[in-house]
């Protein structure tokens, strides 16, 4: 067998490219808008949930995390933070793939409310590319049929979970 010379190796090799994946590991860009903009890729789950402990959900001294689990028709995690006087102070609700892992990933919609500071940032991402994010005022998306009215979630998941986990 006659192996290629070093030479012609060479320029198959310079007549290759190669495209890099996005680096998601430094900051995605934020845009500032209107919720009325943002179209949800993954849709809202409706079927029968069930309340989950949110160990990774991020909290401060004294404030304790609830959610609700979904699995069908597609898999949805709404997590409600509390202050120390149970006052919801962030809700997040994420659709679609909800692991960490970057070896299958699927299409991801998120929503969190800042109830705090009064804002909200809304995101897609489709499968492994970057997310894109809004920035949108909190009362826009509070009561938002178009994203699952957020503000009736928010109380129903309370109402539901706050003995259960």
């Amino acid at each position: 067998m006659k192996l290629p010379s070093i030479a012609f190796v060479g320029v198959l090799l310079a007549a290759c490219s190669v495209t890099a994946s996005p680096d998601l590991s430094g900051p995605v860009p934020l845009a500032h808008g209107a919720a009325a903009s943002f179209t949800p890729l993954v849709e809202a789950s409706s079927g029968a949930p069930s309340c989950v402990h949110p160990a990774d959900a991020p909290l401060d001294p004294g404030s304790r995390a609830i959610a609700m689990l979904y699995r069908q028709p597609t898999t949805r995690q709404v997590t409600v933070t509390l202050d120390g006087t149970g006052t919801p102070v962030r809700y997040l609700d994420v659709r679609g793939d909800l692991s960490e892992s970057d070896d299958r990933p699927a299409d991801r919609t998120t929503i969190g409310l800042y109830l705090e500071q009064g804002y909200a940032v809304l995101s897609n991402r489709e499968g492994a590319g970057p997310p894109d994010m809004l920035e949108v005022p909190l009362d826009e998306v509070l009561t938002s049929p178009r994203l699952g009215d957020p503000s009736r979630e928010m109380q129903h998941v309370m109402a539901t979970c706050a003995g259960a986990v």
